[in-house]
């Protein structure tokens, strides 16, 4: 379902959006931002990021959270990441810092949600995702993971070059380095489509699996109705047959047996 048929005065393809701590809403996609009430868009917007607060990028929002642990408003935009203060309409001082000191996550995030006791937070970007501990504030073992495998129940598989030496399942991933560059040779950043490796940077493929039973339910939806047509015609023919032949001999003369009787 298009996002604009829900929020409506929204366009396509927003870059970030969060909950406040008032309960509004807020979605950013370039120079510009929406503020929403529920579904409805407050009156006025959108206004320029120039609005929004002081001290803010105001080109793009990659992804921007109101972080419970503490209680302030974080926006993230590449390799930097900025505390709003919601009350003043500016970030704190001594901001933007490097993105490194979430340690473990990736340069810009599409995305950041928490969990429901808010000790972990989630972020995304591409088809992975990154646990973060709010405690101890790094990345947990193992990450990034796959969103499709976790989050939807899709099984996956990795196509690569076959001069490539496979890196899973069968030979471990390495730890995630937040220290290395992102960046490949040409300059352009591997995971902005979601869809290279982040170790070769090739382009991989995802394949999606059907289940078998979502498969069987499906064929059971096309033949099952089928055969409740086929029954209605033929229980159709018998009748227009009974019709057209009258009753049948042993039933004419059961009637006219009962008749002699009486």
């Amino acid at each position: 379902m298009p996002i604009g048929h829900f929020w409506r005065g929204l366009p396509p393809n927003i870059t970030a959006a969060y909950e406040r701590h008032d309960g509004k809403f807020v979605f950013f996609k370039g120079e510009k931002y929406w503020l929403f009430r529920e579904a409805n868009l407050e009156t006025g917007y959108p206004q320029p990021l120039t609005s929004f607060g002081y001290g803010i990028p105001y080109d793009r929002i990659d992804t921007a959270i109101f972080w419970e642990p503490t209680g302030h408003t974080y926006l993230f935009r590449g390799d930097k990441y900025w505390r709003f203060n919601e009350e003043s309409r500016s970030a704190d001082v001594g901001y933007p810092k490097p993105i490194t000191v979430w340690a473990g996550i990736p340069d810009t995030p599409k995305g950041a949600f928490l969990s429901s006791d808010s000790t972990y937070t989630y972020f995304y970007k591409g088809a992975k995702y990154w646990k973060f501990d709010n405690q101890r504030l790094k990345t947990e073992p193992g990450y990034p993971k796959s969103i499709l495998r976790d989050f939807m129940g899709c099984q996956e598989e990795v196509f690569q070059d076959p001069d490539v030496v496979p890196r899973w399942p069968d030979v471990e991933r390495p730890p995630f380095n937040p220290d290395v560059e992102s960046e490949d040779k040409d300059g352009k950043d591997s995971d902005s489509a979601g869809r290279e490796d982040p170790n070769t940077g090739r382009d991989v493929d995802v394949v999606v699996h059907i289940d078998e039973y979502t498969r069987a339910v499906s064929v059971a939806m096309i033949i099952v109705p089928l055969l409740l047509i086929l029954c209605i015609l033929g229980l159709i023919y018998v009748i227009v047959q009974m019709h057209r032949k009258g009753p049948p001999k042993a039933l004419r003369y059961c009637k006219r047996s009962l008749q002699e009787w009486v």
